[in-house]
């Protein structure tokens, strides 16, 4: 059984979560709620809990604000939040696990597997690390999760991102790969922000390290490491114009 607590200041969300963790998520030992910061760090201290649903903003402060307080969080966190896209895009980065209100059932049972398997896996993130990506809504760094936690990549290290199903290969000039979990479109939702295409269903690509470019219906690119990713015809044009400056 997971010792969970609920902090938000909105008391029909958490009379909703409560009703949803009780009745239909197994393995979940509900041992309180709170309204704030204060009164959430409060009931840490007191619980001792190992799962935290936080909401983000409330009115003493932000969930944020409450993770400040520890050196080192010696819990999960699972974020619920109506819909921000400057905080979803933060926790992307991060590979923070979110809900958004109203919640899902299946997504609210998923995100409590990946909690348990976490503290299984005794996976802690730097919290130093999610509060400067909160700040910044594009920053430098990726977090990629493992096996034993995450790694931190710098984004203008990554050459190209390949997507097979629901994994994406990463491929770092220093000719590191990195297998990810996660879908092709969920890192290019992150990554155009910072000079990457899609040239072709499976292919995200940085710009920056195109080497040279083939004419074809649709083309091909070849980027610095030596690969030959193919250029679908509808993404000529915008590539091209990329390319030509």
């Amino acid at each position: 059984m997971l010792k969970t607590i609920i902090i938000d200041d909105e008391p029909d969300a958490v009379e909703a979560l409560t009703v949803l963790l009780s009745d239909f998520v197994e393995g979940i030992d509900l041992v309180g709620s709170a309204e704030g910061i204060k009164s959430g760090f409060d009931l840490i201290n007191k619980t001792k809990p190992q799962l935290i649903f936080l909401d983000i903003n409330m009115k003493d402060g932000t969930g944020f604000d409450l993770l400040n307080r520890y050196d080192k969080i010696p819990f999960q966190v699972i974020f619920v939040t109506a819909y921000d896209q400057y905080a979803i895009k933060a926790f992307k980065y991060a590979a923070l696990d979110y809900l958004l209100k109203p919640i899902d059932l299946q997504e609210l049972r998923n995100s409590v597997d990946r909690a348990r398997k976490s503290i299984i896996e005794n996976n802690v993130l730097d919290h130093q690390f999610v509060k400067s990506i909160y700040k910044d809504p594009f920053p430098a760094k990726l977090a990629l999760p493992n096996l034993e936690g995450f790694d931190l990549i710098e984004i203008n290290k990554i050459i190209r991102c390949e997507g097979q199903n629901n994994y994406t290969t990463i491929v770092l000039d220093d000719g590191k790969k990195f297998v990810v979990s996660k879908t092709l479109k969920e890192y290019e939702s992150i990554l155009v922000h910072h000079g990457f295409l899609r040239v072709f269903q499976s292919h995200l690509i940085n710009t920056a390290y195109i080497q040279r470019y083939v004419k074809g219906r649709g083309g091909t690119v070849i980027m610095t490491d030596g690969a030959y990713v193919p250029v679908s015809r509808d993404k000529k044009e915008t590539l091209l114009k990329v390319i030509k400056g």
